[in-house]
Parts: C-alpha cells; sequence; structure tokens
C-alpha cells in the first residue's frame, strides 16, 4: 500500500506542467524584455509599464491553474487509493474476528 501511495504522490499533470513551463518562459520573458527597455525613454512610457504587468500577471496566473491542475490529479489518484483500501476493509469476513468476541 505505501508503495501505492508514493506512485499517486509522484503523478503529474501534463496540462499543469505545460502551464508551469509557461508560466517560467512569461515571466522570464517578460524580465529580460523590462531590462532591455528600461535603459532607453521608460520613465514616459506608462503604457508600457501597464502591458508589462499584464503579461507577469498573466503568466503567473496560467502557473498558478498549472499547480491547481498538478494537485488536483495527485488529489484524484490518493482519493482513489483512500476509497480502494476502505472498500477492502469492509470486506473482510467477520468470522476472522469471532476470538476476539468469546471473551466477552
Amino acid at each position: 500500500m505505501e508503495e501505492q501511495i508514493k506512485q499517486a504522490k509522484k503523478i503529474i499533470s501534463w496540462s499543469g506542467l505545460g502551464c508551469r513551463i509557461f508560466s517560467v518562459v512569461g515571466i522570464v520573458t517578460t524580465l529580460i524584455y523590462l531590462i532591455n527597455i528600461s535603459s532607453g525613454n521608460f520613465k514616459k512610457n506608462y503604457n508600457f509599464l501597464k502591458n508589462t504587468v499584464i503579461i507577469l500577471g498573466t503568466s503567473l496566473t496560467v502557473g498558478a491553474i498549472g499547480s491547481i491542475a498538478d494537485s488536483s490529479k495527485k488529489n484524484k489518484a490518493l482519493t482513489e487509493l483512500l476509497v480502494e483500501s476502505t472498500n477492502s476493509a469492509s470486506q473482510i469476513p467477520i468470522t476472522e474476528y469471532s476470538d476476539l468476541n468469546e471473551d466477552n
């Protein structure tokens, strides 16, 4: 059972991984763009700053969605194990425990 739990914790969501990769690429690209443009006429261009903040916020949001997708998939696998173990425990015959009832 411990092996199955370890496998369930290692499950990754490919869509979640893609979102997190997209997020990292967006953040790094935005920061590089911000550094390159900041040497020019940056102080008077508020539209540039607004667009940079929007792109950065979008990248962070997509990364959060990727983390949620990954956590959801792991949670699903662990819940399936919990249900499976609960069902198998409820199917244990009561006759196995009859020696415990003899003492009463």
